[in-house]
């Protein structure tokens, strides 16, 4: 088996939010940052410290999907809709049960939500952006057959 067959597919993904499975099209912005501050020594000039700063903003996790008439799990998605169980996001092998990547955040807001442009002259499927706010993600990597 070569290299690249291990490599995983952006394709094939899971997503759970309050521990309920949803299902979404495109899951973008997966990213974690930290801050951090300089701090010069006293009479050292040679080097420079850096601190960790308290994070001052929160990440933002973009999830995307297509809404069909008659749903009731994801019209709670609204502004302002606290995921006190978390957010996880599960990156599927092309067969297996087994996740390649795993991201998790404990906590996270859902800040933002809007619609694509409704449009009389397209026939192309109505999207549905839900921007949720987190404390930072944590990424575990499944390294078995690797």
């Amino acid at each position: 088996m070569a290299f690249q067959d291990n490599l995983a597919k952006r394709t094939k993904f899971k997503v759970l939010l309050n521990g309920m499975p949803l299902g979404f099209s495109r899951v973008s912005n997966i990213s974690a940052t930290m801050e951090f501050e300089p701090v010069m020594e006293g009479g050292v000039n040679d080097r420079v410290h850096y601190l960790q700063k308290p994070r001052q903003t929160l990440d933002k996790l973009i999830l995307e999907y297509g809404i069909a008439s008659g749903e009731l799990m994801r019209t709670t998605l609204t502004a302002g809709s606290e995921l006190s169980m978390g957010i996880v996001i599960m990156v599927m092998p092309e067969e297996g049960a087994i996740p390649t990547a795993t991201y998790e955040a404990g906590w996270g807001i859902v800040t933002k939500w809007e619609i694509d442009t409704l449009d009389a002259l397209s026939s192309g499927i109505l999207i549905k952006r839900v921007e949720i706010s987190h404390t930072g993600l944590n990424e575990t990597i499944n390294k078995i057959g690797l």
